[in-house]
Order: C-alpha cells, then structure tokens, then sequence
C-alpha cells in the first residue's frame, strides 16, 4: 500500500507541469479588419480577457463579444475566425465585414411647453445621428443623453420619454431612430434660500442674475456661482436647485457660502536675478463694514527694491465688475538701475469696470513723489497724474498656460500749473501672444511700446521715464541698463521705448521644457542708438506655482558678447 501511494503522487507532480503547458495564456490580442472602427470598437471590446486563459468557453465569450462590438457600430452581418498562437500567446481574430447598415429613418421629436423652446429646437438640428449615415450605438445613446441633459438644464424636470428605441430591419439591412419626448411644463426660479447666516447676505441675493419667475436656466445658476466666488467674501460657494421641493411649477434655489477669515495672513518668498532673493508678505481683511468694503497689504522686501502698499475697496454696484480703489504706496530702491538709489511714495483713487467684452477699465488719479540720486545728482519731482488704462488677459491652463494672450494700454497726464513738477503725457501698450501645438510645442510673442511727451524732460521723475533690459524686457542684459546716459555714465532713462520679444519651447519630459529665444529693442530718445539684442537658451521646471525659467542669455550686440543667467518663477503671462 504505502508503494501505491508513493506511485500516485509521484504520477500527480509530474502531470501536473503538463496541464499547466497545455494552458493558453491571452498575452495579446489582434485584431484584423478592413473597417478601422470595428477594430477599434472590438479592440475596446476584448480588452477584458488579456492575460486570460483561452478555453472553449471562453472562446464562446469572446465571440459573443465581437457579435456586440461589431453590431454597435453597424455591422450586423459578418464572419469572424478566431486563432491562437500557443508560440507567441496572441490570439488573432479576422472580420470580414459585409456592408454596414444605414439609417434609413430618425424620428425626433419634443413634445408639451419644450416644443416651442428654440434652445430645444437648435439642440435637434446638431443631434450627432443623421438619416443615411451609418448605424452607431454609441451616438444614438449620445443623442439621447443630449436631449435628457438639456431638458434638464432648461426646467423641464418632469419629462417623460413617450417613445425611445432604435429597430433594426436585416432584411433591409437598415436602422430607425426614434426619440419622442413629452417635456412638461419649464419650471421658474423660486425662492433662494441661504444656508446659516453671512454678512454678504446682501450681495447675494444682488448678484444672482434671476429673480422668481424667471425661467429656469442652469447656465444663470453657474454664472451666479461663478460671480459669488470672484469676490472677496467667500471662502468656498455651492448653488444648486432644490428639486424635490419643486412644487406648482417653482423650484427653490439653496446657496451655502462661508464667509472669508476676517483676516488672514499670507508669507512667501522667491529668487529672481534682478531683485535677488524676495520675501512676501500679505494681510487681507475681506469685510470692513456692512457695505462689503474690504482692505489688504502688501509688504515686499528684496535685496534691492522694498516696497509696501495698502489698498481699501468700496464696492459701487456689483463687487466684482464696478468698484473704487484707494491706494497707497511707499517704496525704495537701492541699486535696482544701476547707480541708481530711489525713494518714492504715491497715493492714488481709481474707478475700475469689467466691461462686457472683458476689458477692465480703470479711471485713476494719482499724487506722487520721488527722490533719486545717481553719481551726485539728486532729482526731487512732484507729479498730480490723471490717467485711463485698459487691460484683457486671457488663458488656459491655470499657473502653467498653454494658451494665452495679455494687453495692457495706458495713457496718463499731468500739467505744471497743477502739483506737477512739468507738463507730460505718457502712453504706454503691452501686448503678449502664447499658444501651444501637437502638446509638445509652446510659441510665447511679446511685443512693448511706450512714449513720454514732456515740456521738460530733466523735470519727469524715473518712473515714468522708459528703461529696458532684465529678466523681463531683453534678456542678456542687466535689468534697466538700455537707456541713453549722461556724461559721467549715468543712466537718464528714455522718452520711448520700443522691445520685442519670440520664444520657443519643446516639452522632452512631463514636467520639463528646453526653451530658446530672442529679444531686442531699444530704450532711445532719437532712435540714433543701435538697438540691443540678447539670445539664449534655457529650461522650464513646471510647477503647481508656475515654471521655474532658468535662461542663460548673451547679450549679442554688446562688444564684448557677455552673458547673463536668469531664473524667474511664474507663469510666461
């Protein structure tokens, strides 16, 4: 007995290898057809039994499936062969594929009040199923799901489909659609009901672009959601209707806000070759008082430029499309322009609108003064500035774009008679361009322009003269070096200004981009001078923040073709 027993399990272990060899392992799967969307629909399909074991019940399942696969996209008659190569584990599968079927008919149709909806009626007209075009599953669901989301989206929250089917003729070898729909009635906006309490409670209920008996409409809800985040009182907004509470034709509307800290605080820090390292510091106080007034700082300190502002803003009408500003400011330079050492301070009313193309429009007038001292001459200027500048920024892709354009246009005044220490007018425009192609290509164009008109030239303060040259004007030169000088090499500033800017870059990793560029321009009063060129090449680190631009930039059109390395943190525009 005991000699049976070894026998028999000696006989198991090495069957055992045998069974397991005989085992057809599914590494891949191939499929071979004529029609590429019934590839990839039954690729899609079989994907499932990859590193599966093929068996005749599984090749019953697989068969199934491209039976499925294929009728989905139209093909209803066809013949499949499945053959499996034990060498290379792929399983390979022929279609041969007789002609699709077609639509012959598509019935759509919306019934009750969304009949005489033109919203409704332009959504039929670009449903993706068309009478001759051939049977698809996929879009005869996706026209459904449509039709089901904008009834949803426009208050028709009690419709009812009378009639939902697509029939299929194999004698014909053709298709009918059929979408019949009873809308109901089109709900109205009912009351708005605010969760706790919040001292904004007044701008929202101003800000909402609907009052009761509006028609229903989703888009008003997200334009009022999105309004309620853009201004300064809420931490975190939610808008949503209330449909269970939906009766005699009204639906409730629930808004739950909480309000901003009443004062919160933030700290950064950073590098830049022109400033060198920075520290940040920002105090905001989003409500003042009960007519949503708010207040905030900002405290700026690097190697060579500390500056701290402060700015109070008093809604008009809406907070975030019409308010009044007023700001203040204290700033010193020490050796930000070379030889340059600066004291300024300025205070400031503007009026700001978004306007209805997005524009933001800003009426301001500002009182400044200004001390500089360069190689032993001290200039002391008093300025009273009217001005108006308009600004649209555009982009894509939160803090590291991949499409973009940003324009500035500014234009401000001043007269001797009135606190002025010369008459001037200075315009100035910015334009930048960014845009991405095939993922991997990034193209960013910057072009700036800027002209002072002065009675007396010697009498306008450095800040409102033009200088270039630094991490953000033309790199390979030192930041604000382009400038006509004086006799003893000082640089006096520019009374126009003129600089341009193309830059390419080509992602190699997830995260990393090589960059080259070239800039060039001019800071001149005559346009005698020979304009500056600087070219380079660097690297993008893409961060939550922003990239980090490191460039290493010659300075082309200087004698001595020096070079200059830059690193920069935030995003192109």
């Amino acid at each position: 007995m005991p000699r049976l027993i070894y026998f028999l399990i000696t006989l198991c272990v090495c069957i055992q290898p045998v069974f397991a060899n005989e085992q057809k392992r599914i590494s891949e799967i191939k499929v071979h057809s004529t029609s590429e969307l019934a590839e990839e629909n039954t690729n899609l399909y079989l994907k499932k039994y990859q590193n599966t074991i093929f068996s005749h019940r599984q090749e019953q399942a697989i068969s199934a499936d491209i039976q499925l696969a294929l009728q989905a996209v139209g093909y209803y008659n066809f013949e499949s062969e499945l053959t499996y190569s034990s060498q290379a584990q792929v399983l390979n599968i022929n279609l041969s594929l007789a002609p699709a079927f077609h639509w012959q008919s598509i019935e759509v149709q919306i019934k009750g009040e969304g009949s005489r909806d033109l919203e409704l009626s332009l959504l039929l007209d670009s449903l993706p199923i068309k009478k001759g075009e051939q049977i698809r599953h996929d879009l005869y669901s996706a026209a459904k799901n449509q039709i089901e989301s904008a009834l949803l989206e426009r208050g028709y929250f009690d419709f009812v489909w009378s009639q939902s089917a697509l029939e299929i003729n194999r004698a014909l070898k053709q298709g009918t659609a059929k979408l019949i729909v009873d809308s109901g009635v089109r709900y109205q906006f009912g009351e708005m009901k605010l969760s706790g309490t919040s001292k904004a409670a007044h701008f929202i209920t101003k800000l909402a672009p609907f009052r009761p008996h509006t028609k229903y409409d989703a888009k008003l809800l997200s334009d009022f959601s999105l309004a309620l985040n853009e201004t300064p009182y809420f931490a975190s907004v939610k808008v949503y209707p209330l449909l269970k509470l939906r009766t005699a034709g009204r639906v409730p509307i629930r808004v739950d806000v909480t309000d901003k800290p009443a004062n919160s605080f933030e700290v950064g820090g950073g590098y830049s070759t022109d400033l060198g390292a920075k520290f940040r510091g920002k105090w905001n106080k989003p409500w003042v008082n009960d007519f949503g007034h708010s207040f905030n700082t900002d405290l700026n300190v690097s190697q060579r430029k500390q500056d701290v502002s402060a700015t109070y803003t008093i809604p008009v009408e809406d907070p975030n499309t019409d308010v009044l500003r007023v700001l203040g400011g204290y700033q010193l330079q020490d050796d930000l322009t070379d030889g340059v050492k600066l004291t300024a301070w300025n205070v400031q009313l503007q009026r700001q609108w978004v306007l209805q193309s997005h524009w933001v429009r800003t009426a301001f007038i500002k009182r400044e003064h200004e001390r500089s001292e360069q190689t032993g001459l001290i200039l002391d200027t008093e300025m009273l500035l009217p001005g108006v500048s308009y600004a649209k920024k555009q982009s894509q892709g939160g803090m590291t774009p991949y499409w973009g354009s940003e324009q500035l246009f500014t234009i401000e005044v001043a007269h001797e008679s009135l606190i002025s220490s010369t008459s001037l007018t200075k315009v100035h425009w910015k334009q930048a361009w960014l845009r991405s192609f095939q993922e991997r290509h990034l193209v960013i164009l910057k072009a700036e322009l800027g002209a002072v008109i002065a009675k007396d030239f010697d009498k306008t303060p450095l800040n409102l003269r033009f200088f270039a040259g630094g991490d953000q004007s033309i790199r390979g030169f030192a930041y604000q070096s382009i400038s006509p000088k004086g006799e003893q090499g000082e640089l006096l500033g520019a009374k126009y200004l003129v600089t341009a800017s193309s830059e390419y870059n080509y992602q190699f990793l997830p995260n990393w981009r090589a960059a080259v560029f070239v800039d060039m321009g001019t800071a001149t009063n005559d346009f005698e001078e020979k304009w500056a060129v600087g070219a380079g090449f660097g690297v993008r680190y893409l961060t939550p923040i922003g990239p980090v631009r490191v460039d290493h930039a010659w300075g082309v059109s200087k004698p001595s073709r020096s070079t200059r390395l830059s690193i920069v943190i935030g995003p192109e525009i």
